[in-house]
């Protein structure tokens, strides 16, 4: 429901249930509002359209129209939003500061030219083979969801899927992006061979460390990863995992602005 046309529903207590359903309707969907004439409103909430002009009159209205003119007002408002107070000191998790600290870290070696690169894939490319192991994997379907809705080709797989599945899709691929916070598991320095063997260009995201992923990626992003040893703190909370999800975002807003 539009909170803007929240206000009509309170209205509405000498209102049948007909008449009801019609303007719980229109708040459920302001996008029609405007669009949608009286007798297709009338059809869609089961109604006659005297049932719709007798529900503008109990609202105050001379007829549809006016009504429909006082919703579009209302609509073309900016929805209030309630100033929050600035949390006190000490309200906020001192992990968070540093989890923010991290953040930035990392762009000292996410650069512009490593973006812009991003970005051309992004706009010439059209299908994209995603691969991530364990927790990794959690973020290649994210990511592989992301591209789906940007409209683009996009197929995940992961260390349960045979090496053949890959084997036998590779070539229908442009983009094969891995995502291993080592850059060293086995499983994902394969399908990056395979990749870099049939043409395809590879986006690799792991922590900022040497590993053997990174020498086979043509993009190459490298995560600030406060953890001393990947394997000894994996099972830890850092905050690798969650800059990690920023900066896929960041990305792709980036790429599609």
């Amino acid at each position: 429901m539009d909170n803007r046309l929240a206000g009509l529903l309170e209205r509405g207590e000498s209102l049948t249930r007909a008449e009801y359903r019609v303007l719980s309707h229109l708040t459920n969907h302001p996008l029609l509002v405007g669009k949608i004439t009286v007798r297709e409103l009338a059809q869609a909430t089961f109604v006659s359209s005297a049932t719709i002009m007798r529900l503008c009159q109990k609202l105050g209205f001379s007829g549809y129209s006016e009504f429909i003119w006082h919703c579009k007002q209302l609509l073309s408002n900016t929805p209030h939003i309630a100033q929050q107070p600035a949390p006190p000191a000490g309200a906020l998790p001192v992990l968070f500061d540093e989890f923010v600290a991290n953040y930035r870290q990392t762009f000292r070696w996410v650069t512009p030219e490593l973006m812009a690169q991003f970005a051309a894939l992004l706009r010439e490319k059209e299908s994209f083979f995603l691969y991530g192991a364990g927790f990794s994997y959690l973020f290649a379907e994210y990511l592989t969801k992301k591209l789906q809705v940007l409209g683009k080709t996009a197929f995940i797989s992961g260390p349960g899927d045979s090496r053949g599945i890959f084997l036998s899709n590779a070539s229908k691929y442009q983009v094969f992006i891995a995502i291993s916070r080592s850059g060293e598991t086995e499983q994902v320095l394969d399908k990056a061979r395979i990749a870099q063997n049939v043409g395809m260009s590879i986006v690799a995201f792991t922590r900022a460390s040497p590993n053997s992923l990174s020498e086979l990626a043509d993009v190459h992003f490298q995560l600030y990863d406060e953890a001393v040893h990947y394997a000894a703190e994996a099972s830890g909370i850092t905050s690798f995992e969650s800059n990690l999800l920023l900066l896929m975002d960041l990305l792709l807003a980036q790429a599609i602005n």
